[in-house]
């Protein structure tokens, strides 16, 4: 029998995210992506996932999906064989607190198609920006998110933010992955994560931004099959 992968996507984000992963490591494990929108603090989301997953199961995670994924291995590390948490973040960021506080109030004020072609630059590689293969796909996904969930979203990192205490209780084997011109958290920000959780592995993938599951498909596709396959 497969092992069970789940795969928890970012902020405003679908299983598009990850659509290239599900396409590609079906043959080797049995792949589910759970997008966690509910008005939840984050410790109910931890709960919601898990009453949804199987006994045993590896996880990954991008940026918001990263950061509840970190949190839901250390809740039940018995249960959480594998980890891989990409583009994420866990110390107390106040700029990005305030970014996200801003994109709150500018959805609110029906906003959000104009906030995210501003925003656009920030989270992909520029010399990517005319790829329309990835701006197509990435910007209907983004805009077709629903603005309620958006902002239960953005709720729950602004309550819960920092996850930073949380990374000593992770004792999986965990694959850190930064992108090299991932822009949207400090430089230092995945390394830290990685050397705070017991006997993890970092990696950087070249010439990426923060979307790294879109951005570089093939090379995160080829990470988790060398990762959740030894």
């Amino acid at each position: 029998m497969k092992e069970s992968l789940i795969l928890i996507p970012g902020l405003g984000s679908t299983n598009v995210t990850w659509h290239h992963q599900v396409q590609h490591l079906g043959d080797l494990l049995d792949v589910h992506v759970k997008v966690m929108d509910q008005a939840l603090r984050r410790d109910e989301l931890v709960a919601a996932l898990l009453s949804q997953a199987p006994e045993r199961f590896c996880l990954a995670g991008h940026s918001y999906g990263g950061w509840l994924a970190q949190a839901v291995a250390a809740a039940a590390p018995e249960r959480v064989s594998k980890l891989m948490l990409c583009n994420t973040f866990a110390r107390n960021n106040p700029e990005h607190i305030g970014l996200l506080e801003q994109f709150k109030e500018n959805i609110q004020q029906n906003l959000l198609s104009e906030s995210l072609d501003a925003s656009l630059e920030s989270i992909i590689y520029p010399d990517r920006l005319e790829d329309q293969e990835l701006v197509t796909p990435l910007q209907e996904m983004l805009k077709g998110f629903s603005p309620d969930a958006y902002i239960n979203q953005i709720q729950a990192m602004i309550d819960d933010y920092a996850t930073e205490s949380l990374l000593p209780r992770i004792s999986c084997p965990t694959l850190v992955v930064d992108a090299r011109q991932d822009n949207l958290f400090p430089a230092g920000e995945l390394p830290f994560i990685a050397d705070q959780i017991q006997d993890a592995k970092l990696t950087v993938i070249e010439e990426c931004g923060h979307m790294s599951p879109l951005e570089r498909p093939q090379a995160i596709t080829a990470l988790m099959r060398l990762w959740f396959a030894s």
